[in-house]
């Protein structure tokens, strides 16, 4: 009986306040970085919440509604992180250099989510990228490929 008892708490214990995804978990890491890219210009833009989920769902094979619990836990740890530099560490340790190279991808795409990306966009996204370790080559390149011809052109940088 109180083995039941002792797994049923540590399992609460363990999901940290009925949270889904610990801080370990890289997948929120990823998404606490998408949730920093798109409220870059003070508010997540209806398409660009829409845009997150759908990324979460493709890049990371969970449904809808766990994306949708995934970015709300992002948004908080993102709203009480000091800085980036925790969930720049998890997503070093989680990934490989095409992981690291998929994620930059992820945020050009959202970037581009409601239209060409705004300077400070392009600033964070190429921020983000070097303290992942991703050549400056590569940042351009994904870039290029994620938005459409009119805005891949670097009218905004």
């Amino acid at each position: 009986m109180f083995e039941g008892i002792n797994n049923f708490m540590a399992e609460l214990m363990g999901r940290q306040g009925g949270r889904e995804f610990d801080s370990a978990d890289y997948r929120k890491a990823a998404a606490a970085l998408l949730v920093h890219v798109a409220d870059s210009d003070g508010a997540i833009d209806p398409r660009e919440r829409a845009r997150i989920i759908a990324l979460l769902s493709d890049r990371f094979a969970m449904p809808g509604g766990q994306a949708r619990r995934l970015l709300a836990e992002a948004q908080t740890s993102e709203a009480e992180a000091v800085d980036l530099h925790g969930f720049i560490g998890v997503l070093k340790r989680a990934f490989d250099e095409n992981g690291r190279l998929k994620l930059v991808e992820m945020m050009w795409e959202l970037a581009y989510a409601d239209g060409a990306p705004l300077e400070v966009e392009d600033s964070i996204v190429a921020r983000i990228a070097q303290m992942l370790e991703v050549p400056e080559s590569d940042v351009d390149v994904l870039r290029r490929a994620s938005g459409p011809e009119l805005y891949g052109s670097g009218q905004n940088s």
